[in-house]
């Protein structure tokens, strides 16, 4: 079944087949939800309050395009770029023989230019494709018809649902460095297999391509696979920080981490000549721990 549906006003793409069920929202093309059937519980995290008109949903794996925070921008610039606040199009979906569905997402360029972005070119453009199945497969694909080369962060700004980050671990970052952000970006080895201290805001740098989350709360594992991407970002703002995000209600904040493929600044930014193409890809599942 694939239907029309909303999530707190937003309209959305909803699908549910013997394998999945997942929502989409084409506000942002932002991930809402995917729930693999043979674990019957959402991966993904979305803040139980209200959505306020014209902005993003707190949760689910926003697009952060193109550019990740405000690197190489200044303070004006649209938090993680302007595409999440941007409404996307339906390009085309496809149904398999085995039960599995992709869905691709087109934003078009408006004719005046990119909104709080005026120097980006109207004919570099971003593409969101789900490919639906006991895994979900995100890939952002950015294709520079424009004249001039581009540079570009960006990252699938992914929100997990977790029983209790105070309980959580992350394998497959021991031995990375990472630069931390609530200690003016200085850089750090990460010794052992990262585990919740406190608020954390760590760009890892020169990663790997497979991360786990064991979340023994809810007795499951979390896998996550990227391709073409050598930033990790790990965040969670801890219980004192989150009253600064209107969005969360105080007594949530232990629910979600973030764990998103990037490339972020300074050492993996993109280039993109004119003609080229890239694609950043992030797949994520469930298996019991």
């Amino acid at each position: 079944m694939i239907v029309r549906s909303n999530w707190q006003g937003l309209e959305t793409v909803l699908v549910d087949t013997p394998l999945a069920r997942c929502e989409i929202a084409l506000y942002g093309a932002q991930v809402l939800s995917f729930i693999p059937k043979s674990d019957g519980r959402d991966l993904l995290w979305c803040s139980s309050a209200r959505l306020e008109p014209g902005r993003p949903v707190r949760g689910g794996v926003p697009i952060c395009w193109p550019w990740f925070a405000r690197q190489d921008r200044d303070e004006s610039a649209a938090q993680h770029g302007f595409v999440r606040r941007m409404h996307w199009s339906v390009g085309s979906i496809e149904e398999r023989a085995d039960a599995t569905v992709r869905i691709v997402f087109h934003l078009d360029a408006p004719t005046s230019g990119w909104p709080h972005a005026a120097d980006w070119p109207s004919a570099c453009t971003p593409e969101f494709e789900a490919d639906i199945g006991m895994a979900l497969q995100m890939s952002l694909t950015t294709r520079n018809r424009s004249d001039r080369p581009v540079v570009l962060t960006q990252a699938l700004h992914t929100y997990f649902r977790v029983g209790d980050v105070r309980q959580t671990t992350v394998e497959g970052l021991r031995g990375r460095h990472y630069l931390d952000k609530l200690r003016d970006f200085d850089e750090f080895e990460q010794r052992d297999e990262w585990a919740f201290q406190g608020a954390c805001d760590r760009i890892y740098l020169d990663t790997g391509t497979v991360h786990r989350i064991d979340d023994p709360v809810l007795r499951r594992s979390i896998q996550i696979e990227s391709r073409h991407s050598a930033s990790t970002v790990v965040w969670n703002p801890g219980e004192k920080e989150i009253a600064a995000l209107t969005d969360v209600p105080l007594a949530d904040w232990y629910q979600y981490l973030c764990v998103e493929a990037g490339n972020c600044a300074p050492l993996d930014r993109v280039r993109l000549e004119a003609g080229g193409t890239t694609k950043l890809i992030q797949k994520i599942s469930a298996s019991a721990l």
